[in-house]
């Protein structure tokens, strides 16, 4: 119980306006290509999704909401498939 403590208090307190994982700062510095899926529930706030959108230079973002009505998850799935070719590594 206090590992799980441990873990959700640096998810979910120790940063809570902003992703648990990476600084605003990591963020603007990353370089790797980012697809942002954008949600808007208490553990993916939609500002927060636009907030990263913004800061990471090399991100893209789906549409909004992507997964309501159940038609556009398709779409949703091409573009992620889009997203994956585009970026994939070149093979040696």
């Amino acid at each position: 119980m206090e590992q799980v403590d441990k873990f959700l208090t640096r998810m979910y307190r120790t940063d809570p306006d902003f992703v648990f994982t990476v600084s605003r700062d990591f963020v603007k510095q990353c370089q790797t290509p980012v697809l942002i899926m954008p949600d808007d529930i208490p553990a993916h706030p939609y500002a927060v999704a636009m907030e990263a959108a913004m800061l990471a230079p090399k991100a893209e973002v789906t549409m909004f909401p992507w997964k309501q009505p159940k038609e556009r998850i398709p779409l949703a799935l091409r573009q992620v498939h889009s997203f994956l070719r585009a970026h994939r590594p070149a093979t040696a």
